[in-house]
């Protein structure tokens, strides 16, 4: 050991916990419910205050805004992007099976409250693909293209009511958007956004690559130019494929090249940009460029008429009329808007923190579920579809230096100038284009395909997280996604905390250091530490867990045990000169039971009371590592108090937390009667309560050797044998002769008192079950 290592020297007397409060003058803080009802709803100016800077950020940091040093740049940035919000807008509403305009509508009325409510500086709400394909299925659903049909007698085909039905989906989606507002908003109010932490990464990860690949699946029909019927429920992404399979041979070749110039183009110009992004002033808006140039090919050659292309179309100028959200469609909805609430809430966190880790700022989970919730309430009534981060605009706004939400202004007043006077001009746009710069924004997303290979090698849970959520939500639809994912994050945190191991702990040499040696050094003590919340689904774990160290510490201590003796729990018989003890220590799990029919152990395996392995008087729980407990872990640690006293053995716990502490004592752990844990066998550390078991253990020498002395003087009829021969399954730990029970058994039967048989049994029988009988088998 280093020479100038520092000595760790300390004197003071073993603490129990009651013991310290005493010392050290605790005092129990009380917070009665009417002090905590009247500081919730108190009114005061400051408070008052505090809740409009709270829920309205921008009186916060407006004021301090610098107009000289960032005015500017949030312009430049926020014009830039917009440029990419107009037609990735258009593009995320034909997956949400809704016309181009409703993208537009959702880039420009969600911006408005957001402005005013959002935490996040950088961010820009928007349409988002997974959000998009989401509503999707529920207007495919709703309203599919079979209830707008009719047989046209002149043309002798059938044809689509396209302008109802967009009228129709357009209004299922305001309601849908209207609904998940009002969730968000709820979810928020009740300070429900600490919800996004049930959401691992490996659950957000898969599903987004699941619903990525979807959309890009979904995006075939557009890049190919064929027409694919919706849709929508489990196995919806397979069908799809099956026709797009079948379609392909009646791929439009206009649009397909469309759509690879314009993929090819942007591939390059995003590359050249991140290559050269810190020697450029601003992104290049290459989606505009692209849409600009592909709108002006096609209208000016008159190539969909030509080709037959599949072309946006008209697009109204002006604001839409609001309209009342139809309430009585909630019903068939709440479950997607649930999901879109809560996906769309998580995904505007994680990205919004990812920004306020960058720059120095903080984001309010709460605050942001609300801001999102309101943008969606409010854009609802525009026929908008659900909204969250729009990601590539956020990122463009970031990687230009916007400093404020001043550059989401911007973004909304591009997007206004198209509704107003631009879109008229974006009717002959192919939306094959549309389709390509979906298809490329996914790079990033699909990359992620190869997470397993990684999350494998660094942690197989979260690798079967992610395996599990991506096959669920791609095979099964996005909503049951959901569902099926968290589920199965939510089990595996609880089988990791239901089956956690423990390990049995001895002292280092001649220090307070307890580890997992392979040598014991204290003896007559075990100690047994737990790294697990002690709660309903591992409480009867927990108890076997600690009768199984318990079992493998005895064997190693007492290499005298047969295995046959281990198969079994004890015999015990008599002769006229003294009492002969078996010790069989199984465990379950440990070894094979023996068979029913199997001769007992004969002689030979006998090992006579004085020729016993030193017993161990006192188990200790370290229970540090224990955050929380429940009623349920309290009645186990109550149970397996009252049978380890009853064969002898002191219960002691170690370390144990305050909260958890106030749980033992609000369920009743310290509670005067049977199984009432004595605060006194409470202790500070591991240390304190081995310095107190073997304190206790020595002044209780003499009286344990005057009780060996007074058993062996013990003469037993062959009735009383017949008596106790009813519990030979008793597992008889090395200790178990001078439990309180034994010796009264034993003290009636030497007088000539017959005891009541089926009463002692049923006593025993109880014990061993709670206490595990050391060796933790079950009566027969």
């Amino acid at each position: 050991m280093d020479q100038d290592t520092p000595r760790y020297v300390i004197d003071r007397p073993a603490y129990n916990v009651a013991d310290f409060n005493r010392d050290f003058d605790k005092k129990d803080r009380q917070f009665p419910v009417g002090e905590k009802i009247k500081k919730v709803f108190r009114c005061s100016g400051p408070r008052l205050k505090g809740l409009l800077v709270r829920h309205l950020p921008v009186v916060r940091w407006l004021p301090r805004y610098k107009a000289k040093e960032n005015l500017l740049i949030d312009v430049v940035s926020g014009v830039s992007a917009g440029t990419i919000q107009v037609p990735q807008g258009m593009a995320f509403a034909l997956l949400a099976s809704l016309p181009p305009v409703n993208g537009l509508y959702s880039s420009f009325f969600p911006l408005i409250p957001y402005f005013f409510m959002g935490t996040a500086h950088q961010m820009v709400p928007g349409t988002f693909a997974v959000l998009s394909i989401m509503v999707g299925t529920v207007c495919l659903r709703m309203a599919p293209e079979s209830h707008f049909s009719r047989f046209n007698a002149t043309l002798n085909a059938t044809v689509v009511d396209t302008e109802r039905m967009n009228e129709v989906r357009m209004g299922i989606s305001g309601t849908l958007a209207c609904l998940t507002a009002v969730i968000q908003m709820g979810l928020s109010l009740m300070q429900f956004g600490f919800v996004a932490i049930y959401l691992s990464e490996a659950f957000i990860r898969g599903f987004m690559t699941a619903a990525g690949l979807q959309i890009l699946i979904s995006v075939l029909k557009y890049i190919f130019g064929i027409r694919v019927p919706p849709y929508s429920g489990p196995l919806a992404v397979v069908y799809t494929l099956v026709d797009i399979a079948r379609g392909l041979p009646r791929t439009n070749v206009a649009s397909l090249l469309f759509a690879l110039v314009s993929s090819a183009v942007l591939i390059v110009s995003k590359e050249l940009g991140a290559h050269y992004r810190h020697k450029l002033p601003f992104p290049i808006p290459m989606e505009i460029i692209i849409v600009v140039v592909a709108t002006a090919l096609s209208g000016l050659l008159d190539l969909p008429e030509i080709y037959h292309m599949d072309i946006v179309g008209e697009i109204p100028l002006g604001f839409p009329a609001p309209v009342l959200p139809s309430v009585g469609d909630w019903e068939d909805m709440l479950s997607t808007a649930f999901s879109l609430a809560v996906v769309g809430y998580v995904v505007n966190l994680a990205i919004g923190r990812t920004l306020a880790a960058k720059h120095g700022y903080d984001v309010d989970p709460n605050q942001e579920m609300l801001a999102l919730g309101c943008s969606n309430f409010f854009g609802s009534f525009f026929k908008i579809h659900v909204i969250c981060c729009a990601l590539s605009v956020t990122l463009a706004v970031d990687n230009a230096g916007g400093t404020s939400q001043l550059a989401s202004l911007c973004v909304m007043l591009v997007v206004m100038i198209t509704m107003l006077a631009l879109g008229v001009y974006l009717k002959p746009l192919p939306k094959s284009v549309l389709g390509a710069l979906i298809a490329v924004n996914l790079k990033n997303t699909l990359l992620q395909l190869s997470d397993p290979y990684y999350l494998w090698h660094k942690s197989r849970s979260d690798c079967c997280v992610w395996v599990v959520t991506f096959l669920a939500t791609f095979f099964l639809s996005l909503p049951y996604g959901v569902g099926v994912g968290v589920s199965f994050s939510v089990l595996v945190v609880v089988f990791k905390t239901q089956f956690r191991n423990g390990s049995a702990m001895d002292q280092i040499m001649d220090t307070d250091i307890y580890k997992n040696p392979k040598v014991a050094s204290v003896k007559g003590v075990k100690i047994v530490n737990y790294c697990s919340p002690l709660y309903f689904a591992n409480a009867e774990i927990f108890r076997q867990k600690v009768v199984k160290k318990l079992v493998l510490a005895r064997r190693k201590f007492s290499q005298t045990i047969s295995q046959l003796e281990l198969q079994n729990d004890f015999d015990f018989t008599t002769s006229t000169s003294s009492s002969y003890v078996n010790f069989h220590c199984s465990d379950i799990g440990l070894e094979e039971q023996t068979p029913s029919g199997a001769p007992s152990p004969g002689p030979p395996d006998l090992l006579p009371l004085d020729s016993q392995p030193m017993p161990f008087h006192a188990l200790i729980l370290d229970l540090a590592g224990v955050c929380f407990v429940d009623l349920n872990g309290v009645k186990v640690l109550a149970k397996m108090n009252s049978s380890y006293e009853m064969l002898g053995i002191k219960l002691l716990l170690a370390s144990v937390q305050a909260q958890v502490y106030e749980e033992l004592e609000a369920g009743g752990a310290f509670d005067d009667g049977e199984g009432g844990i004595s605060r006194r066998h409470l202790f500070l550390t591991v240390h304190d309560a081995v310095l107190y078991a073997q304190h206790a253990s020595a002044g209780n020498a003499a009286g344990l050797s005057k009780a060996q002395k007074e058993r062996r003087e013990l003469a037993l009829t062959a009735d009383d044998q017949k008596d106790l021969e009813q519990v030979r399954w008793l597992p008889l730990s090395s200790v178990v002769h001078t439990s309180p029970l034994r010796q009264a058994m034993l003290s009636a039967l030497n007088k000539g008192t017959r005891v009541d048989r089926h009463d002692a049994v049923g006593r025993l029988k109880e014990v061993i079950r709670t206490a595990g009988g050391i060796a933790g088998v079950n009566p027969p």
